[in-house]
Protein backbone atom coordinates (compact mmCIF):
# COMPACT_ATOMS: atom_id res chain seq x y z
CA UNK A 1 0.00 0.00 0.00
CA UNK A 2 2.36 2.47 0.94
CA UNK A 3 4.70 1.46 -2.21
CA UNK A 4 1.49 2.55 -4.09
CA UNK A 5 0.99 5.32 -2.56
CA UNK A 6 4.79 6.31 -3.17
CA UNK A 7 3.97 5.66 -7.22
CA UNK A 8 1.35 8.11 -7.33
CA UNK A 9 3.08 11.15 -5.90
CA UNK A 10 4.76 13.51 -8.65
CA UNK A 11 8.41 14.23 -8.66
CA UNK A 12 9.04 17.26 -9.51
CA UNK A 13 12.50 17.69 -10.09
CA UNK A 14 11.87 14.40 -12.36
CA UNK A 15 9.33 16.49 -14.19
CA UNK A 16 11.56 19.52 -14.86
CA UNK A 17 14.19 17.27 -15.61
CA UNK A 18 12.20 15.61 -18.54
CA UNK A 19 10.92 18.81 -19.91
CA UNK A 20 14.69 20.18 -19.45
CA UNK A 21 15.42 17.40 -21.93
CA UNK A 22 12.55 17.85 -24.35
CA UNK A 23 13.64 21.39 -24.32
CA UNK A 24 14.64 21.10 -28.27
CA UNK A 25 11.12 19.91 -28.92
CA UNK A 26 9.43 22.49 -26.67
CA UNK A 27 11.08 25.06 -28.73
CA UNK A 28 9.90 23.82 -31.90
CA UNK A 29 6.38 23.53 -30.61
CA UNK A 30 6.98 27.65 -29.41
CA UNK A 31 7.85 27.89 -32.99
CA UNK A 32 5.35 26.32 -34.62
CA UNK A 33 2.93 28.55 -32.51
CA UNK A 34 4.73 31.22 -33.25
CA UNK A 35 4.76 31.27 -37.10
CA UNK A 36 1.19 30.15 -36.88
CA UNK A 37 0.07 33.34 -35.03
CA UNK A 38 2.59 35.77 -37.16
CA UNK A 39 1.02 34.31 -40.59
CA UNK A 40 -2.76 34.03 -38.96
CA UNK A 41 -2.35 38.02 -37.92
CA UNK A 42 -1.30 38.92 -41.90
CA UNK A 43 -3.83 36.85 -43.07
CA UNK A 44 -6.63 37.93 -41.24
CA UNK A 45 -5.37 41.74 -40.19
CA UNK A 46 -6.71 43.05 -36.70
CA UNK A 47 -8.71 45.98 -36.87
CA UNK A 48 -7.34 49.40 -36.35
CA UNK A 49 -8.20 51.83 -33.69
CA UNK A 50 -9.21 54.78 -35.89
CA UNK A 51 -9.58 58.68 -33.99
CA UNK A 52 -10.20 61.68 -35.89
CA UNK A 53 -10.66 64.86 -34.73
CA UNK A 54 -13.94 67.15 -35.44
CA UNK A 55 -13.56 70.45 -36.05
CA UNK A 56 -15.69 74.23 -35.62
CA UNK A 57 -15.67 76.43 -38.52
CA UNK A 58 -12.78 79.24 -38.47
CA UNK A 59 -13.06 82.77 -36.40
CA UNK A 60 -13.10 83.63 -40.16
CA UNK A 61 -15.76 81.81 -41.76
CA UNK A 62 -17.88 82.72 -38.06
CA UNK A 63 -17.00 86.82 -39.33
CA UNK A 64 -19.76 86.13 -42.37
CA UNK A 65 -22.27 85.40 -39.85
CA UNK A 66 -21.66 89.20 -38.12
CA UNK A 67 -24.36 90.94 -39.43
CA UNK A 68 -27.14 88.98 -39.50
CA UNK A 69 -26.48 88.22 -36.17
CA UNK A 70 -26.06 91.59 -35.00
CA UNK A 71 -29.47 92.44 -36.76
CA UNK A 72 -31.03 89.11 -34.89
CA UNK A 73 -30.51 89.93 -31.61
CA UNK A 74 -32.26 93.55 -32.01
CA UNK A 75 -34.72 91.71 -33.48
CA UNK A 76 -35.44 89.29 -31.21
CA UNK A 77 -34.78 91.76 -27.91
CA UNK A 78 -37.76 94.47 -29.51
CA UNK A 79 -39.74 92.71 -31.95
CA UNK A 80 -41.31 89.34 -30.45
CA UNK A 81 -42.18 87.94 -27.04
CA UNK A 82 -42.29 84.25 -28.10
CA UNK A 83 -39.42 82.59 -27.94
CA UNK A 84 -40.46 79.84 -30.52
CA UNK A 85 -40.52 82.30 -33.18
CA UNK A 86 -37.20 84.09 -32.41
CA UNK A 87 -34.83 83.47 -35.38
CA UNK A 88 -31.43 82.01 -33.81
CA UNK A 89 -27.83 83.73 -34.12
CA UNK A 90 -25.41 81.61 -36.23
CA UNK A 91 -22.08 81.02 -34.71
CA UNK A 92 -19.37 78.48 -34.69
CA UNK A 93 -21.07 76.97 -31.19
CA UNK A 94 -24.26 76.67 -32.83
CA UNK A 95 -22.84 75.06 -35.99
CA UNK A 96 -20.91 72.65 -34.26
CA UNK A 97 -23.68 71.49 -31.82
CA UNK A 98 -25.84 70.49 -34.67
CA UNK A 99 -23.23 68.80 -36.49
CA UNK A 100 -22.29 66.74 -33.38
CA UNK A 101 -25.81 66.04 -32.97
CA UNK A 102 -26.42 64.74 -36.79
CA UNK A 103 -23.27 62.60 -36.25
CA UNK A 104 -25.38 61.13 -33.12
CA UNK A 105 -28.09 59.89 -35.14
CA UNK A 106 -25.38 57.38 -37.02
CA UNK A 107 -28.00 57.42 -39.84
CA UNK A 108 -25.19 59.02 -42.20
CA UNK A 109 -22.38 56.70 -40.88
CA UNK A 110 -24.71 53.47 -41.84
CA UNK A 111 -24.87 55.03 -45.47
CA UNK A 112 -20.89 55.45 -45.34
CA UNK A 113 -20.75 52.27 -44.50
CA UNK A 114 -23.18 50.47 -47.14
CA UNK A 115 -21.71 52.73 -49.71
CA UNK A 116 -17.92 52.43 -49.29
CA UNK A 117 -18.17 48.41 -48.30
CA UNK A 118 -16.68 48.70 -44.65
CA UNK A 119 -18.16 45.57 -44.26
CA UNK A 120 -17.79 43.02 -47.06
CA UNK A 121 -21.37 42.02 -48.11
CA UNK A 122 -20.42 39.00 -49.58
CA UNK A 123 -19.67 37.62 -45.86
CA UNK A 124 -23.26 37.08 -45.15
CA UNK A 125 -26.11 34.75 -46.52
CA UNK A 126 -29.17 37.68 -46.76
CA UNK A 127 -29.77 41.36 -47.11
CA UNK A 128 -30.94 41.39 -43.10
CA UNK A 129 -28.04 39.35 -41.50
CA UNK A 130 -25.61 41.93 -43.56
CA UNK A 131 -27.66 44.66 -42.30
CA UNK A 132 -27.88 43.65 -38.96
CA UNK A 133 -24.01 43.45 -38.49
CA UNK A 134 -24.03 47.05 -40.20
CA UNK A 135 -26.05 47.80 -36.79
CA UNK A 136 -23.66 46.16 -34.76
CA UNK A 137 -20.75 47.54 -36.08
CA UNK A 138 -22.00 51.36 -36.12
CA UNK A 139 -22.53 50.99 -32.40
CA UNK A 140 -18.78 50.02 -32.03
CA UNK A 141 -18.05 54.27 -32.95
CA UNK A 142 -17.21 56.33 -30.19
CA UNK A 143 -18.36 60.04 -30.67
CA UNK A 144 -15.91 61.59 -27.57
CA UNK A 145 -16.94 65.26 -26.43
CA UNK A 146 -13.96 67.81 -25.41
CA UNK A 147 -12.98 66.93 -21.93
CA UNK A 148 -10.87 68.95 -19.47
CA UNK A 149 -10.44 71.58 -22.62
CA UNK A 150 -8.24 74.50 -19.90
CA UNK A 151 -6.10 71.05 -19.04
CA UNK A 152 -6.18 72.65 -15.31
CA UNK A 153 -7.00 68.59 -14.20
CA UNK A 154 -4.32 66.25 -14.63
CA UNK A 155 -6.97 63.92 -16.52
CA UNK A 156 -7.11 63.35 -20.33
CA UNK A 157 -7.14 66.18 -21.97
CA UNK A 158 -9.03 66.90 -25.21
CA UNK A 159 -9.67 70.04 -26.52
CA UNK A 160 -11.84 69.07 -29.67
CA UNK A 161 -14.78 65.78 -30.44
CA UNK A 162 -13.04 62.90 -31.56
CA UNK A 163 -14.90 59.99 -34.05
CA UNK A 164 -13.40 56.56 -32.75
CA UNK A 165 -14.27 53.41 -34.70
CA UNK A 166 -12.33 50.15 -35.25
CA UNK A 167 -11.38 49.98 -39.10
CA UNK A 168 -9.82 47.37 -41.18
CA UNK A 169 -9.36 49.60 -44.37
CA UNK A 170 -7.99 53.57 -43.93
CA UNK A 171 -8.20 54.67 -47.37
CA UNK A 172 -11.75 53.06 -47.17
CA UNK A 173 -12.66 54.84 -43.91
CA UNK A 174 -11.27 57.84 -44.74
CA UNK A 175 -13.22 58.02 -47.74
CA UNK A 176 -16.23 57.06 -45.88
CA UNK A 177 -15.71 60.18 -43.41
CA UNK A 178 -15.22 62.45 -46.30
CA UNK A 179 -18.19 61.19 -47.39
CA UNK A 180 -19.66 61.53 -43.81
CA UNK A 181 -18.74 65.09 -43.37
CA UNK A 182 -20.53 66.46 -46.73
CA UNK A 183 -23.92 65.12 -46.19
CA UNK A 184 -23.74 65.64 -43.03
CA UNK A 185 -23.13 69.49 -43.94
CA UNK A 186 -25.33 69.09 -46.62
CA UNK A 187 -28.35 68.05 -44.14
CA UNK A 188 -27.88 70.83 -41.80
CA UNK A 189 -27.56 73.78 -44.55
CA UNK A 190 -31.23 72.57 -45.86
CA UNK A 191 -32.09 72.76 -42.06
CA UNK A 192 -30.94 76.31 -41.63
CA UNK A 193 -32.83 76.78 -44.76
CA UNK A 194 -35.67 75.35 -43.98
CA UNK A 195 -36.22 76.56 -40.57
CA UNK A 196 -34.98 80.56 -41.52
CA UNK A 197 -37.78 80.46 -43.98
CA UNK A 198 -40.21 78.81 -41.52
CA UNK A 199 -39.98 81.37 -38.70
CA UNK A 200 -39.52 84.35 -41.20
CA UNK A 201 -42.77 83.47 -42.62
CA UNK A 202 -44.53 82.83 -39.33
CA UNK A 203 -43.38 86.57 -38.36
CA UNK A 204 -44.24 88.03 -41.42
CA UNK A 205 -47.89 86.66 -40.43
CA UNK A 206 -48.02 87.99 -37.58
CA UNK A 207 -46.95 90.99 -38.43
CA UNK A 208 -49.78 90.96 -41.03
CA UNK A 209 -52.31 89.65 -38.17
CA UNK A 210 -51.26 92.87 -36.42
CA UNK A 211 -51.73 95.13 -39.17
CA UNK A 212 -55.31 93.64 -39.77
CA UNK A 213 -55.97 93.76 -35.53
CA UNK A 214 -54.66 97.71 -35.91
CA UNK A 215 -57.04 98.42 -39.04
CA UNK A 216 -60.26 96.70 -37.94
CA UNK A 217 -59.59 98.33 -34.63
CA UNK A 218 -59.19 102.08 -36.62
CA UNK A 219 -62.06 101.00 -38.33
CA UNK A 220 -64.37 100.21 -35.08
CA UNK A 221 -63.26 103.74 -33.56
CA UNK A 222 -64.21 105.38 -37.05
CA UNK A 223 -67.46 103.53 -37.01
CA UNK A 224 -68.13 104.24 -33.16
CA UNK A 225 -67.56 107.94 -33.38
CA UNK A 226 -69.94 108.30 -36.46
CA UNK A 227 -72.56 106.65 -33.76
CA UNK A 228 -71.09 108.73 -31.28
CA UNK A 229 -72.02 111.68 -33.83
CA UNK A 230 -75.43 110.71 -34.74
CA UNK A 231 -76.19 110.33 -30.90
CA UNK A 232 -74.71 113.65 -30.40
CA UNK A 233 -77.05 115.62 -33.17
CA UNK A 234 -80.36 113.66 -32.12
CA UNK A 235 -79.19 115.14 -28.48
CA UNK A 236 -78.15 118.64 -29.41
CA UNK A 237 -81.51 118.92 -31.58
CA UNK A 238 -83.85 118.10 -28.67
CA UNK A 239 -81.29 120.95 -26.66
CA UNK A 240 -81.75 123.09 -29.35
CA UNK A 241 -86.19 122.53 -29.72
CA UNK A 242 -85.89 123.44 -25.89
CA UNK A 243 -83.96 126.43 -25.50
CA UNK A 244 -86.35 128.02 -28.77
CA UNK A 245 -89.97 126.68 -26.72
CA UNK A 246 -88.43 128.82 -23.38
CA UNK A 247 -86.66 131.35 -25.93
CA UNK A 248 -83.22 130.95 -24.04
CA UNK A 249 -81.05 132.80 -26.89
CA UNK A 250 -77.88 133.12 -24.42
CA UNK A 251 -76.19 130.77 -21.71
CA UNK A 252 -77.48 131.09 -18.52
CA UNK A 253 -75.08 128.77 -16.90
CA UNK A 254 -73.55 131.37 -14.48
CA UNK A 255 -70.23 131.07 -12.00
CA UNK A 256 -71.31 132.17 -8.73
CA UNK A 257 -68.48 133.69 -6.31
CA UNK A 258 -68.23 132.57 -2.69
CA UNK A 259 -66.11 134.46 -0.02
CA UNK A 260 -64.50 132.12 2.67
CA UNK A 261 -64.01 133.24 6.24
CA UNK A 262 -60.20 133.67 5.52
CA UNK A 263 -61.34 136.29 2.59
CA UNK A 264 -60.38 133.70 -0.26
CA UNK A 265 -62.65 134.28 -3.57
CA UNK A 266 -64.08 131.00 -4.83
CA UNK A 267 -66.01 130.57 -8.41
CA UNK A 268 -68.20 127.92 -8.59
CA UNK A 269 -69.50 127.14 -11.91
CA UNK A 270 -73.39 125.26 -12.23
CA UNK A 271 -72.20 121.67 -13.76
CA UNK A 272 -75.62 120.22 -13.49
CA UNK A 273 -78.03 122.48 -15.16
CA UNK A 274 -79.62 121.80 -18.06
CA UNK A 275 -77.65 121.85 -21.32
CA UNK A 276 -80.64 123.99 -23.48
CA UNK A 277 -80.02 126.76 -20.58
CA UNK A 278 -76.72 127.42 -22.77
CA UNK A 279 -78.84 129.00 -25.28
CA UNK A 280 -80.44 127.70 -28.87
CA UNK A 281 -78.12 129.85 -31.03
CA UNK A 282 -74.97 128.40 -29.61
CA UNK A 283 -76.54 124.95 -29.68
CA UNK A 284 -77.55 125.53 -33.35
CA UNK A 285 -73.62 126.50 -34.20
CA UNK A 286 -72.65 123.25 -32.84
CA UNK A 287 -75.04 121.34 -34.73
CA UNK A 288 -74.09 123.12 -37.54
CA UNK A 289 -70.33 122.60 -37.11
CA UNK A 290 -70.32 119.14 -36.73
CA UNK A 291 -72.67 118.57 -40.17
CA UNK A 292 -70.10 120.43 -42.32
CA UNK A 293 -66.84 118.72 -40.87
CA UNK A 294 -64.82 117.78 -43.81
CA UNK A 295 -62.43 115.64 -41.99
CA UNK A 296 -64.10 113.15 -39.73
CA UNK A 297 -61.11 110.97 -39.85
CA UNK A 298 -58.71 113.20 -37.90
CA UNK A 299 -57.82 112.31 -34.47
CA UNK A 300 -59.02 115.79 -33.28
CA UNK A 301 -62.42 114.02 -33.25
CA UNK A 302 -62.02 110.36 -32.72
CA UNK A 303 -60.50 109.26 -29.24
CA UNK A 304 -57.59 107.20 -29.54
CA UNK A 305 -57.25 107.26 -33.42
CA UNK A 306 -54.00 108.92 -33.25
CA UNK A 307 -52.51 106.21 -31.10
CA UNK A 308 -53.62 103.35 -33.57
CA UNK A 309 -52.59 104.96 -36.62
CA UNK A 310 -49.09 105.16 -35.15
CA UNK A 311 -49.02 101.84 -33.84
CA UNK A 312 -49.93 100.99 -38.19
CA UNK A 313 -47.39 103.25 -39.56
CA UNK A 314 -44.89 101.61 -36.74
CA UNK A 315 -45.72 98.65 -38.75
CA UNK A 316 -45.72 99.60 -42.05
CA UNK A 317 -42.32 101.12 -42.09
CA UNK A 318 -40.99 98.32 -40.75
CA UNK A 319 -37.93 96.81 -42.75
CA UNK A 320 -36.50 94.37 -40.14
CA UNK A 321 -37.67 91.30 -41.07
CA UNK A 322 -36.94 92.72 -45.38
CA UNK A 323 -33.32 93.06 -44.12
CA UNK A 324 -32.90 90.09 -42.13
CA UNK A 325 -33.64 88.48 -45.33
CA UNK A 326 -31.14 89.98 -47.12
CA UNK A 327 -28.51 89.56 -44.74
CA UNK A 328 -29.24 85.50 -44.40
CA UNK A 329 -29.36 85.30 -48.08
CA UNK A 330 -25.51 86.51 -48.05
CA UNK A 331 -24.62 83.94 -45.59
CA UNK A 332 -22.75 80.92 -46.48
CA UNK A 333 -26.06 79.12 -45.74
CA UNK A 334 -27.54 80.51 -48.81
CA UNK A 335 -24.68 81.64 -50.88
CA UNK A 336 -22.03 79.06 -50.00
CA UNK A 337 -21.64 75.95 -51.95
CA UNK A 338 -18.79 74.73 -49.52
CA UNK A 339 -20.81 75.47 -46.57
CA UNK A 340 -19.83 74.10 -43.11
CA UNK A 341 -21.16 73.77 -39.91
CA UNK A 342 -18.10 71.47 -38.47
CA UNK A 343 -15.10 69.76 -40.10
CA UNK A 344 -13.91 66.27 -39.79
CA UNK A 345 -10.49 66.11 -40.17
CA UNK A 346 -9.88 62.72 -41.84
CA UNK A 347 -6.37 63.12 -43.39
CA UNK A 348 -5.05 63.38 -39.97
CA UNK A 349 -6.63 60.41 -38.31
CA UNK A 350 -4.82 59.07 -36.28
CA UNK A 351 -4.20 55.00 -36.75
CA UNK A 352 -3.37 52.44 -33.51
CA UNK A 353 -3.07 48.38 -33.85
CA UNK A 354 -5.80 47.06 -31.58
CA UNK A 355 -3.48 44.46 -31.28
CA UNK A 356 0.40 44.78 -32.19
CA UNK A 357 2.70 41.96 -33.94
CA UNK A 358 4.81 41.96 -30.52
CA UNK A 359 1.83 41.16 -28.53
CA UNK A 360 1.03 38.46 -30.81
CA UNK A 361 4.46 36.62 -31.04
CA UNK A 362 4.84 36.97 -27.13
CA UNK A 363 1.06 35.41 -26.72
CA UNK A 364 1.84 32.12 -29.25
CA UNK A 365 5.68 31.99 -27.29
CA UNK A 366 4.45 31.80 -23.60
CA UNK A 367 1.19 29.42 -25.04
CA UNK A 368 3.37 27.02 -27.17
CA UNK A 369 6.10 26.89 -24.04
CA UNK A 370 3.19 25.94 -21.95
CA UNK A 371 1.63 23.92 -24.15
CA UNK A 372 5.10 22.19 -25.31
CA UNK A 373 6.06 21.51 -21.06
CA UNK A 374 2.34 20.29 -20.51
CA UNK A 375 2.37 17.39 -23.49
CA UNK A 376 5.66 16.26 -22.33
CA UNK A 377 4.31 16.11 -18.93
CA UNK A 378 1.58 13.87 -20.15
CA UNK A 379 3.69 11.88 -22.26
CA UNK A 380 6.16 11.08 -19.92
CA UNK A 381 3.39 9.77 -16.87
CA UNK A 382 1.76 7.71 -19.26
CA UNK A 383 5.59 5.59 -20.26
CA UNK A 384 6.10 5.82 -16.73
CA UNK A 385 2.44 3.90 -16.05
CA UNK A 386 2.87 1.13 -18.60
Amino acid sequence: MKNRIESDEIDLIEVIINIWSQKSKIAAITAIFIVLSVALYFVFKPPLNAKTEILPITIFEESSYSQYNLMIKNLNENKNEDANLNLDQINKIYLLNFFLEELQTKETIIEAIKNYQLINRKKFNNEDEYLEEVEKYVLSLDLLRPVNVNGKKRDETRLNSIIGFKVYDKNKWEEALNFVESKTNRKIQKYLKDNFNKTLNNLKLLEQLKLEDLELKIKNVKEDYEDETANRLVFLREQALIAKELNISENTIHVESFVTSSGAKISVTQTVAPYYMRGYPMIEKEIELIQTRTDKDKSAFIENLLDLEKQKRVLLDDKSLERIEELFNATPVVNDNNFKAGSIIYKDTNYEVSISLIKVILFAGTLGIIFGMFYFSILNAIKQRK
